[in-house]
C-alpha cells in the first residue's frame, strides 16, 4: 500500500500530507517559508520558493540558527507561512526532536524527502503552487 504524499495536498482546502505521513493544516497560501537546513533551502530556492530563513548558511536566507538546529524564536520572528524540514527515518530531521512542537507554533511544519529528490520537487511545487494565487500575467496585444 503506498503511503499518502505531500502532492495529495487539496488546493484551497488548506491541507497538506506531508512526507512523515501526517496531514499539514496550512493557514493560507504558502508564499514565505523558513527551511531547517541548506539542503532544503537550496532545493526551495531551486523551486522559486521566497525562502526568507534558513538554519545554516543558505544566501538571501535570513540566519535562524545551526542546520537542522532552528531557533524557535527566531523563526517565529520572521512570521514564515510554513517551515520545511528534511526526513530521517521517517521523521523531521531535526537536530533536537523537541524543537518540533516549538516550531508549530510558529507555523505549519512539512517535512521532506531529499532521497526522492524528483518526488519531493513535485510535493514541494504541490506545496508552492496549490496555494499560492496565480502569477501575474503580462497583458496581451488585445488587453491594452
Amino acid at each position: 500500500m503506498s503511503r499518502p504524499t505531500a502532492g495529495a495536498a487539496m488546493g484551497g482546502g488548506r491541507a497538506f500530507v506531508d512526507a512523515t505521513g501526517t496531514p499539514v493544516p496550512l493557514r493560507g497560501p504558502v508564499q514565505r517559508v523558513v527551511a531547517t537546513d541548506p539542503e532544503v533551502g537550496a532545493l526551495l530556492v531551486e523551486l522559486g520558493a521566497r525562502v526568507i530563513g534558513c538554519a545554516g548558511p543558505l544566501d538571501g536566507a535570513e540566519p535562524v540558527g545551526a542546520e537542522r538546529a532552528p531557533d524557535p524564536q527566531a523563526v517565529a520572528a520572521l512570521r514564515p507561512d510554513a517551515i520545511v524540514t528534511g526526513l530521517s527515518d521517517g521523521r523531521h530531521d531535526l537536530a533536537d526532536p523537541a524543537v518540533l512542537g516549538r516550531l508549530r507554533q510558529a507555523a505549519p511544519v512539512v517535512a521532506v524527502d531529499l532521497a526522492r529528490r524528483a518526488a519531493t520537487a513535485a510535493d514541494l511545487r504541490a506545496l508552492l503552487g496549490a496555494v499560492n494565487p496565480p502569477p501575474h500575467r503580462s497583458r496581451g496585444r488585445h488587453e491594452d
